[in-house]
């Protein structure tokens, strides 16, 4: 069952990005691979007494200028996080691999109306993200049966859940191929984000 699920998301992905790659042209797409910092909502299950081990997140976007100061593009994520408890015989593992569309707003030329805007050659942006998260549960317990035999009890459950949020970016690049960027807000499983991003 979790095979089936994993190919269909695999097929899934490939649909949302394979339109963006056939059309595209010359500086026409941005690639952004990032790492999200700081788990929050349903990202971050805090049990009392157990020891936290955070998987390294990641979250890759990939845009198409749509308009002037306008780009629509898909991205692709995962996050995860495991919890020890009763002396290390039981765990919880939570794994989200996160799916969906994105449009970003370049923010310069609106902040430049207002003689706000930033100086060095950093580009501010606003993107919204909705899509789904696949997350897998996995509730690992010690028991004893009648015998006083100890047995590992195990409950695994797949979610479908709505992924949706909005943040407030900037970037900066050293050459026109490469740059830096990082996110504030609520949409790439944590609240700071910062990576790098290619123009292609």
């Amino acid at each position: 069952m979790y095979r089936k699920i994993k190919t269909q998301l695999v097929l899934a992905i490939v649909a949302i990005l394979l339109p963006s790659g056939l059309y595209a042209q010359e500086n026409d797409l941005r690639l952004n691979i990032g790492i999200p910092l700081g788990k929050y909502g349903k990202f971050d299950h805090n049990y009392s007494g157990a020891n936290e081990t955070n998987s390294p997140s990641f979250i890759i976007q990939l845009e198409k200028q749509w308009k002037p100061d306008m780009s629509i593009g898909a991205y692709i994520g995962y996050a995860g996080q495991k919890h020890e408890y009763n002396l290390g015989f039981s765990e919880s593992k939570f794994n989200y691999y996160r799916f969906g569309a994105v449009f970003t707003y370049e923010l310069n030329n609106w902040l430049s109306e207002m003689n706000i805007a930033p100086a060095n050659g950093i580009e501010m942006y606003a993107s919204a993200k909705t899509g789904l998260s696949l997350e897998t549960t996995n509730l690992s317990v010690s028991e004893l049966d009648s015998g006083n035999q100890a047995f590992i009890s195990t409950n695994k459950k797949n979610e479908l859940l709505l992924d949706l949020g909005v943040v407030l970016g900037a970037r900066y690049h050293f050459s026109n191929q490469f740059g830096l960027f990082a996110e504030l807000g609520w949409a790439n499983a944590g609240f700071f984000t910062i990576g790098t991003t290619f123009t292609l």
